[in-house]
């Protein structure tokens, strides 16, 4: 105990330490309160809508996700250009925000389209329409990966908090009230229209005007260029995270998939809180991994140990108070969804893996071995949900996303070139300390 206690005190005195854990304590203070009243308001929106209308809200959001999929997926190549080349900042963000333009403009016409297909309503293409019109706004996070490179994530974080709390307030309303679904979703594209104007004001407080971005055709042509593993990446996560709730509302019904939206409700929260960690530390694993391969290696040790046991420790606890949280914040009408919770939650253990392992291959440029994963994943989850759902009903779908989170992270850790990252997720798991 006491050299573990000396150990706390000797990293707590580095500077580096100090500022990657003050970065990751905004960031992760930020998020919890961020997730607790998201939380809370889709407990009160799943309340008030009931499974079947909940399961339309949550089905139009699953589908644009998928169909409406961006054509140049570059935040994380983003993130990379800012911290290694800090000399042209202003270029590379205007080059992106150009992209992000671009990629806006592509994923509404593609979900509305798909929707005209797909949708077997008028109301449900409006209300594909006006959700994927998020798209536009969001582009302007472009600023918020800029903060969040530099370690400097108070004020960010604490945009996320007012925002979060006026749009709380908006859909708390617009609920009381009981207007139409289209409105509701509509309140999640201002979500991202007053984190736009968040994001500019503090980029011209702190940095400079917004209009002094200086967009560059070759940077911009770079990024489009390399993109494309990180695109097909993010189609084919985008697809086998949300591809079982298509599967169920078309196979089961709206009511159904507003039974199993809740336990992926429930799960996603530990799923936000396992990347706002590995996206804090992101910075110093970059730095280690140019620096120090020893050093690299201990990190990659440490937060496997860190996410493994989290996970386990949540989905024990979680396992034992579904009861009790599901018949309390929703009511008997969703006391089906207990037993969904308690098999769903345990998906987070292959999640969390899967997003410490994404950064340690992201910080040694292993991007194809990043795509490799997620088509795997999605691959596993199409012929698993296709198989099991028709047979089981949901809970095929809950045995398939398990698998289908658990099984990619195992088979990548096992090829050939990952002899380090086997070495130190086995030593995370037998000697966490």
């Amino acid at each position: 105990m006491n050299k573990l206690i000396h150990r706390i005190k000797e990293k707590w005195g580095e500077k580096g330490f100090q500022k990657y854990f003050r970065n990751m304590g905004w960031m992760f203070v930020a998020r919890v309160f961020t997730l607790l009243i998201n939380l809370f308001v889709s407990i009160y929106i799943a309340k008030n809508l009931g499974p079947e209308q909940y399961g339309t809200f949550s089905f139009i959001i699953s589908f644009v996700s998928i169909a409406g999929f961006t054509l140049f997926a570059i935040d994380s190549l983003l993130t990379k250009r800012l911290h290694d080349d800090k000399d042209n900042t202003e270029k590379i963000l205007g080059s992106a925000l150009i992209i992000k333009f671009i990629n806006s403009l592509i994923t509404i016409s593609t979900a509305t389209i798909a929707g005209l297909f797909l949708a077997n309503t008028s109301t449900t293409i409006l209300m594909i329409l006006v959700y994927s019109t998020f798209t536009i706004f969001q582009s302007f996070n472009v600023i918020d990966s800029y903060f969040r490179i530099n370690a400097k994530n108070k004020s960010i974080s604490i945009l996320g908090v007012i925002v979060v709390i006026f749009s709380s307030m908006i859909k708390i309303g617009i609920l009381y009230f009981n207007l139409p679904l289209v409105y509701l979703l509509s309140s999640y594209v201002l979500d991202h229209l007053m984190s736009s104007v968040g994001y500019i004001y503090l980029y011209k407080k702190y940095v400079g005007k917004i209009f002094d971005l200086k967009p560059n055709k070759n940077i911009i042509i770079d990024l489009m260029l390399r993109s494309w593993p990180f695109t097909v990446s993010a189609l084919a996560a985008s697809i086998y995270i949300r591809v079982d709730q298509i599967f169920i509302k078309v196979l089961l019904g709206s009511e159904s998939l507003g039974l199993y939206a809740i336990a992926v409700r429930f799960s996603e929260v530990w799923f936000l809180i396992s990347e706002v960690i590995c996206i804090s530390l992101l910075p110093a694993i970059l730095n280690s991994e140019k620096t120090d391969n020893r050093l690299f290696l201990n990190r990659s040790k440490n937060l496997y140990s860190l996410l493994f046991y989290s996970a386990i420790l949540i989905c024990i606890i979680m396992y034992f108070i579904s009861p009790i949280l599901i018949n309390t914040l929703y009511g008997e009408a969703y006391t089906e969804s207990i037993w969904i919770l308690r098999l769903y939650i345990w998906s987070i253990i292959g999640f969390f893996m899967a997003t410490a392992l994404n950064q340690f291959l992201f910080a040694k440029n292993k991007f194809k071995t990043i795509l490799s994963m997620n088509i795997v994943g999605m691959s596993i989850s199409l012929i698993l949900n296709y198989i099991l759902i028709p047979i089981l009903g949901i809970k095929g779908a809950v045995i398939a996303n398990i698998i289908a989170y658990t099984l990619p992270f195992l088979i990548i850790l096992s090829i050939r070139g990952m002899r380090e990252q086997r070495i130190s997720f086995i030593k995370a798991i037998i000697k966490p300390l």
